[in-house]
This record gives C-alpha cells, sequence and structure tokens, in this order.
C-alpha cells in the first residue's frame, strides 16, 4: 500500500509551454550559419542573436514550431508581410 500512496503523492509535472521550440522560417544565411527550418530549443543562440541585430527582421521569421505550417503558407502567399520580409531578407543577405 505505500507505493500506491507514493504514486498517489507525487505531482505529474504540467508540460513546459513556455520553452516551445522556436524555429528559423527565412533564406538560408550561409555567412551566419542560420538554416531555414532550423529548431532552436531553450532560447536563440548567441550567432542567432547577432544575426538579428544585423538583420531585425529575422526576428519576425522565427516563430514557435507548432506555428510553422501557418508560416510557410504565409510566407508563400504573395502580398503578405511574411512573404515581403522574406524576400526583402533575401536580398539583404545576397548583398
Amino acid at each position: 500500500m505505500e507505493d500506491d500512496e507514493i504514486l498517489q503523492e507525487e505531482e505529474i509535472p504540467e508540460p513546459d509551454t513556455e520553452s516551445e521550440p522556436q524555429i528559423y522560417t527565412g533564406p538560408n544565411i550561409f555567412a551566419m550559419a542560420l538554416m531555414r527550418f532550423q529548431v532552436f530549443r531553450g532560447g536563440l543562440p548567441p550567432y542567432v542573436k547577432r544575426a538579428v541585430e544585423k538583420f531585425p527582421e529575422i526576428q519576425q521569421m522565427i516563430v514557435p514550431v507548432s506555428e510553422v505550417e501557418d508560416m510557410k503558407q504565409r510566407i508563400s502567399r504573395p502580398g503578405t508581410n511574411e512573404s515581403r520580409l522574406f524576400r526583402e531578407l533575401q536580398k539583404k543577405v545576397r548583398k
């Protein structure tokens, strides 16, 4: 009976939704080691933060993994803000 009591007393941890992995949906930026659909867990690494400092648009291209399909659709739809950002970023990183 003691084992049953221990199991009942243990709390099942809630999923940590605040630390959902993030995914980069913008174009590849080889010079900054940033690849499209690269996933980040536990926050953004320093090299990504440096890339965001140089190209602030990158931040808008990083979304929670659960939103990646919606983001891909918005990027592929001409006229959306996400599509415009993607194209602008492509042009900037080619210079």
